[in-house]
């Protein structure tokens, strides 16, 4: 595990580096090595903005890790560069960013036998206009197809006091409680990710509205082909066992009746629900609009059901066959990432988060380990963040391989390796939070540690 200062090391020289051993390992002896490479490509433009910089991960980085999987191979490889972003998002125009495609095309020119590959991993894309979905249109599906991974009891939602109220990515909340009910626990996997002899992750360094942050963890929720087989929350309040909203008043009340109802008219007669929609959020004002200070649709700390769906996803990349059977702990998958902090995104994300200068880099081969990195990195207290404390839970089939307690990373911006508890924050207070999240500095939580055990 590694903390690197993005200005110190050329893109393909410390790309070539890191992933050497790892493709050297998953090489197969009589055929070329399938990679997998897993960048977030959420959206095309920030929500309030056109900016992409602290957005999605760097098109140098994408680029020079490609490159270099090429020069390992000597361009025996078929590289998957693969995502499945928001149903909204316009795909061809996040490959735009940086000419990103183009710069791809250039790496596969310059090896005859090398095989890239670019995948929209959604099986569906949404046609949006005024922030109402108006119609729906069937996309290219992966080539490899798509398999339904059932972690059964397995799942961190096992047994959840939400079940039959998880809202997923659509307004047909039928959907997802289908998938995710007794000891059905199921995800729509895409084929490419699930085939692949290396996955590596790519993903961007930031805040998210639903799990406090996105790295390692939150980026693979763009390997699932039908976002509605996701939960992202449970209708409610705590009080009832929910964690849409943290209460529920008699304007919140109002608003949790009337919303379904033009949500579904909107989902099955779009001609009169989108209008209905467009109307509600005009003259109700306060009902449908995201931007003010109320919290809803589980975009807070007190969500309990975000980061279970995260950490099952990681489950069933890391041990789920093609055929949606499950391997032992002792058969993960072989994973690197790589996670983007030369731009970070503090405040509003996932999809309209602010530039942070962070400049580093932070790489190993598990996905919970790198997070707890990246949690502190960020200026952030671990055991605030459930996706990232619960990936280190003792469980059948482990995601982190190192208790977190003992975990230390090497910081060359120190040079030396430390403890995990030890890392600084990349920029002087750390990234500020969603605004859901208040109290995820680590600095307060350590002063208020300290505080607690002088006076007892």
């Amino acid at each position: 595990m590694r903390i690197i200062p993005g200005d110190r090391h050329d893109l393909f020289d410390l790309a070539t580096r890191l992933l050497e051993p790892e493709v050297a390992a998953a090489m197969p002896a009589h055929r070329p090595i399938h990679v997998v490479v897993k960048p977030n490509w959420v959206q095309h433009r920030a929500e309030s903005s056109d900016s992409w910089d602290a957005l999605i991960t760097s098109p140098d980085l994408v680029e020079q890790v490609v490159r270099a999987i090429a020069a390992l191979t000597a361009g025996r490889a078929v590289v998957s560069v693969c995502d499945a972003p928001h149903t909204v998002a316009d795909f061809e125009a996040i490959l735009d960013r940086g000419g990103l495609r183009q710069r791809l095309a250039r790496v596969g020119a310059e090896w005859p036998t090398f095989q890239l590959e670019i995948l929209d991993l959604r099986r569906e894309r949404w046609i949006q206009e005024a922030g109402v979905i108006v119609r729906r249109e069937v996309n290219a599906e992966d080539p490899r197809g798509y398999t339904a991974v059932d972690l059964g009891s397995l799942s961190c939602l096992y047994r959840h006091s939400g079940e039959g109220r998880f809202y997923g990515a659509d307004y047909d909340r039928e959907g997802v409680n289908r998938h995710h009910c007794g000891v059905r626990h199921e995800y729509l996997l895409a084929g490419t990710p699930l085939d692949a002899d290396l996955f590596i992750n790519l993903p961007k360094l930031k805040t998210h509205r639903k799990t406090g942050i996105t790295a390692a963890l939150k980026n693979l929720v763009g390997i699932n082909g039908d976002k509605n087989w996701l939960p992202h929350h449970t209708d409610g309040c705590p009080a009832n066992g929910g964690d849409e909203r943290p209460s529920i008043g008699w304007a919140d009340w109002v608003e949790t009746r009337l919303k379904p109802l033009v949500q579904i008219t909107a989902l099955k007669a779009p001609a009169l629900g989108a209008p209905l929609y467009r109307l509600a959020r005009r003259g109700g004002a306060t009902m449908f609009d995201h931007d003010r200070p109320t919290i809803r649709n589980g975009n807070w700390q007190g969500n309990d059901t975000c980061w279970r769906m995260a950490l099952d996803l990681n489950r069933a990349l890391l041990f789920a066959n093609r055929d949606g059977s499950l391997r032992t702990a002792a058969q993960p998958k072989r994973y690197f990432c790589i996670v983007d902090g030369i731009v970070g995104g503090e405040g509003n994300g996932p999809i309209d988060p602010e530039p942070v200068f962070s400049n580093v880099l932070i790489a190993g081969n598990n996905p919970a380990e790198v997070d707890a990195v990246a949690a502190r990195v960020m200026g952030f207290d671990i055991e605030r963040l459930p996706i990232v404390r619960r990936a280190f839970d003792d469980h059948v089939l482990p995601i982190a391989s190192t208790p977190l307690h003992l975990l230390t990373c090497h910081d060359e911006r120190v040079g030396a390796e430390i403890p995990v508890d030890e890392v600084q924050a990349a920029v002087r207070g750390g990234f500020r939070p969603h605004r859901g999240w208040p109290d995820l500095s680590a600095f307060r939580a350590d002063a208020q540690r300290g505080a607690a055990e002088t006076t007892g």
